[in-house]
């Protein structure tokens, strides 16, 4: 048990668990109440393996953020991980040539970073800081029970040695469960809850080396490496998509790739996946052109995970236990939000934690912790789970894709950056008085774009959709992806993101109709001001629904839909057509 002659008899906090949840945690507690003392208690000893060790690679803007501003280790992820290359996503024919695919993505490293992860590399790294800092790290224990006191009395922690068997008991002021799907606290106090809609499963493995995308086509398609230069479509989360599933490809910082299967166990059984051979059986089904990419390349692992989604009943007490990171709540992965939720979940931890010691900390707190982070994950994967049947159309596609970029920009964003979360009642209470009609829209497009995929083939579709060559939706990613701002400007951006949202939805839904049915077309002029909250695609219901009844003011959301509709083409045009593009889109990074 490394680390047991420096065991102390009680700790204000015991971390079961050394993963990445665990070790951020430690990190922030350490920096925000240093006169704390801290055990991190995890099974495995180092070196932890690298490239082959955890799945989760790929971070997004605002787990970005968390891990390099919350946490101050820019310089750390600057040096030793990748940049990335933004979320990329490979749509359409899966029997045709690659490069005839659409492609939603980027081409060029946007301005506000996220990064590519190896797992192994940063939790050895962690710990090793944290150690540094004077939080105790036992290394080669295992957490076999926590008996949870109560009205004020301090936990007791069994700790057991693996490779002695000898155990011992540890007192915690507070004991957060960071055991991962282990879920110590969950299963202990029956709080854990299964999904019960849209079920998804997956796969993965990691290769030896750079396994690059971009030698799936040939040379020769000059103008297709060119749109993308200096071959960056490595860097980032590359999703190769089709109804129902997903494939990603993701570079790790220590020179090997990560590749895996993720689909809605309804269209694609994990049964068809469930082991390497089966996994490359289906991708030469499904996707061919991919399996005879990597048939020949040994695996350097292979693991697979049935039915990977779930939430809980409870993840705080004012009792002092919590649980964060996949012991407590797990999303879908589809847009990478694993590091979101723990950095939201960590920070709420550290929140609770500093005013219990200042004695502030309150059960009408502690409830409202629990509402938002269960509440976020279980909106975030019926949102992202309900749209896997979706894939197989790439403009209802991208258009979601468009979309839940601009909530996540400008809805969630800005809590993160702003940490206005932390402060329900105030900060948090007056963003979400201007936010909160953004849900029953978001449920309304939701639907509309199901509706949309489920016309297919429709009118439009497009060769190289470079979603930050769109004005609107760059501008308004690098104002909310700012952190520091007072209440004033705040408030200011989320109004101005709510009319953009509104003015977005109304682009989306004529984009929409004129894909699907554009003999309707005529019943929307050019100054058309619709009310967005009852778009659809029913044109027997848009008057009885109210949709040509707005509550607000007009105004002109053309050039949103003029922009977003540059980027399509005519199924009938010409497939080189988004070549047009690609001088724009190389210009606006």
């Amino acid at each position: 048990m490394t680390g047991a002659n420096f065991l102390q008899e009680s700790y204000d906090v015991v971390i079961c668990g050394g993963g990445l949840a665990g070790q951020t945690l430690a990190r922030q507690l350490r920096r925000a109440v240093p006169d704390q003392s801290i055990l991190l208690v995890d099974r495995l000893n180092r070196p932890l393996p690298e490239s082959a060790f955890k799945v989760g690679e790929s971070s997004v803007e605002l787990g970005a953020h968390y891990l390099s501003e919350k946490l101050g280790l820019s310089d750390y992820f600057n040096t030793r991980h990748l940049f990335k290359c933004g979320l990329r996503y490979f749509l359409g024919d899966t029997n045709g040539p690659f490069h005839e695919r659409p492609e939603y993505g980027l081409s060029g490293f946007p301005k506000v970073h996220s990064y590519q992860i190896d797992r192994g590399m940063l939790e050895n790294d962690l710990r090793a800081m944290n150690q540094a800092d004077g939080v105790h790290l036992l290394e080669g224990a295992d957490v076999s029970d926590v008996a949870l006191g109560s009205n004020g009395q301090h936990h007791v922690v069994e700790i057991v040695d693996k490779s002695t068997s000898q155990s011992r008991k540890i007192e915690a002021k507070w004991v957060v469960d960071a055991s991962g799907r282990r879920r110590l606290l969950q299963k202990k106090l029956g709080l854990d809850r299964k999904k019960v809609k849209g079920r998804c499963s997956s796969s993965w493995f990691r290769y030896e080396g750079r396994i690059d995308i971009s030698d799936m086509v040939p040379a020769g398609e000059t103008a297709w490496h060119a749109r993308v230069p200096e071959r960056n479509r490595y860097f980032s989360t590359n999703h190769i998509i089709n109804k129902g599933y997903w494939v990603w490809f993701i570079p790790l910082g220590s020179g090997n790739t990560s590749v895996g299967i993720v689909a809605l166990d309804e269209i694609h059984p994990f049964s068809e996946y469930n082991t390497y051979p089966r996994s490359l059986e289906w991708l030469r089904h499904h996707e061919p052109v991919v399996y005879d990419f990597v048939k020949d390349l040994p695996p350097m692992d292979f693991k697979c995970l049935n039915g990977y989604s779930y939430t809980s009943k409870q993840v705080y007490s004012i009792d002092r236990w919590a649980c964060v990171g996949e012991a407590g709540v797990f999303s879908d992965p589809f847009y990478s939000p694993g590091n979101d939720m723990i950095g939201f979940g960590n920070s709420m931890v550290t929140s609770m934690i500093k005013q219990d010691a200042e004695g502030t900390l309150t059960p009408k707190l502690v409830d409202e912790y629990n509402w938002f982070l269960i509440g976020l994950n279980d909106s975030l994967t019926d949102k992202i789970q309900q749209i896997y049947p979706l894939f197989g159309h790439p403009p209802a596609t991208a258009a979601k894709l468009v979309w839940d970029n601009a909530a996540a920009w400008g809805i969630l964003c800005p809590q993160m950056f702003n940490s206005t979360f932390l402060d329900p009642f105030g900060k948090h209470a007056q963003l979400r008085a201007v936010t909160a009609r953004f849900f029953a829209l978001t449920n309304r497009m939701h639907k509309m774009f199901s509706d949309w995929a489920q016309r297919a083939p429709g009118n439009l579709t497009f060769g190289f959709f470079n979603y930050l060559s769109l004005d609107f939706l760059h501008k308004y990613r690098a104002r909310n992806l700012r952190s520091g701002k007072e209440m004033p400007e705040l408030l200011a951006d989320a109004r101005q993101n709510m009319a953009i949202i509104e003015e977005l939805a109304q682009a989306l839904f004529l984009i929409a109709v004129e894909d699907v049915m554009p003999e309707q077309l005529h019943r929307f002029p050019k100054d058309t001001w619709l009310n967005a909250w009852h778009v659809g695609l029913d044109p027997e219901r848009w008057d009885s629904d109210g949709l040509f009844a707005p509550e607000s003011a007009p105004r002109d959301f053309g050039p949103i839909r003029e922009q977003i509709r540059a980027l399509l083409r005519n199924r009938s045009e010409a497939s080189h057509a988004d070549l047009r593009q690609t001088e724009h889109a190389l210009a606006s990074m």
